[in-house]
C-alpha cells in the first residue's frame, strides 16, 4: 500500500531521478516512525515513562525531514509541503485509533489507505517536477484498489465464525456494495474516456476474487495464501496501471 503506489506514480511519469530517491527515503522513515509513535503513545496512555520510543520517533522524523527538505529547498517542489502535512495528520489520526483499538474498523483502515497511497501523486509530482491532474487520478485509483482488500478480508474473516451470522451478513453487504460501486465507477471512467480500458484489466483480479467469494463463500482461510495472492494482484495492478497512464491515458 506504500510502495506499489510509489512505483505506479513513478512509472506513469516515465522519469527517474535522484529526487525520487530522496522522496523514497523520506517516505520510508515516516512510515517506520509510526511504530515508535505507537510505542511512545501507549506508554503515556498507561502512565509509564519510556523514553526509548520517543528517541526513535525523533530520529526517524529527523531523517525523514533531512531527506525531504532538499525537495523543497533545492528543487522547489512546494506542493510536497501540504502532502507532508496531510500525511503527518493522518499518521497521528491512525496512531490515535490504534491506541483506542479502533484502527481495524472499516473507516479507520480507509483513512490509513488514503494516507499510504499519497505516495502515488507525490512520486508522480517529484518525477515530473510539476503537478497535474494525472497525479490525482493515480491517488484515487490506488486508494480505490487497496480499499478492496479491506472489505474482502473482513468478509473472509467474518465467515470463519458461524456463530456471528449477523456480522457475516453485514460484511457481505458492505463488500458487495463496495465492489458494485467499484465496478460501476471503473466502467463509467473507462467508457467515458476518462481513463483507458486497461484500467479494467488492472482491477480485474481483485474484482473477480471478490465477486467469486461473494457468490460462493467458504468457511476456511489460509492467511498466508491470501497474503501472497494479494501481492500477486498488486503486481498485475502495477503493470496495467502503468500501461494505462503511459500508453492509454
Amino acid at each position: 500500500m506504500l510502495y506499489v503506489p510509489f512505483a505506479v506514480g513513478t512509472l506513469a511519469a516515465g522519469s527517474i531521478s535522484i529526487r525520487l530517491m530522496f522522496l523514497l527515503l523520506s517516505v520510508t522513515f515516516v512510515f517506520i516512525a509510526r511504530e515508535s509513535l505507537l510505542g511512545w503513545w501507549r506508554s503515556r496512555s498507561r502512565g509509564q515513562k519510556d523514553d526509548q520510543p520517543f528517541k526513535y520517533l525523533a530520529i526517524h522524523l529527523l531523517l525523514a525531514g533531512a531527506f525531504g527538505m532538499p525537495l523543497l529547498a533545492v528543487w522547489r517542489l512546494y506542493w510536497l509541503a501540504p502532502v507532508a502535512i496531510g500525511t503527518l495528520l493522518l499518521l497521528m489520526f491512525n496512531a490515535r485509533q490504534a491506541i483506542q483499538r479502533e484502527d481495524r474498523t472499516v473507516a479507520a483502515e480507509i483513512v490509513a489507505i488514503a494516507g499510504l497511497t499519497l505516495t502515488a501523486p507525490a512520486s508522480h509530482y517529484v518525477a515530473l517536477g510539476h503537478l497535474d491532474l494525472t497525479a490525482l487520478w493515480l491517488w484515487a485509483l490506488c486508494a480505490m484498489y487497496f480499499a478492496s482488500s479491506v472489505f474482502y478480508v473482513k468478509l473472509r474473516v467474518s465467515t470463519l465464525n458461524p456463530r456471528k451470522e449477523t456480522e457475516r451478513r453485514e460484511s457481505w453487504r458492505r463488500c458487495a456494495l463496495y465492489h458494485g460501486f467499484l465496478l460501476a465507477s471503473l466502467l463509467l471512467m473507462a467508457f467515458g474516456a476518462s481513463v483507458s480500458l486497461l484500467v479494467l484489466v488492472a482491477f480485474a483480479p481483485v474484482l473477480i476474487r471478490s465477486l467469486f467469494y461473494l457468490a460462493r463463500p467458504v468457511r476456511r482461510i489460509n492467511l498466508k495464501l491470501v497474503g501472497w495472492l494479494e501481492a500477486g494482484y498488486s503486481v498485475v495492478f502495477l503493470v496495467f496501471m502503468t500501461l494505462t497512464f503511459r500508453i492509454g491515458f
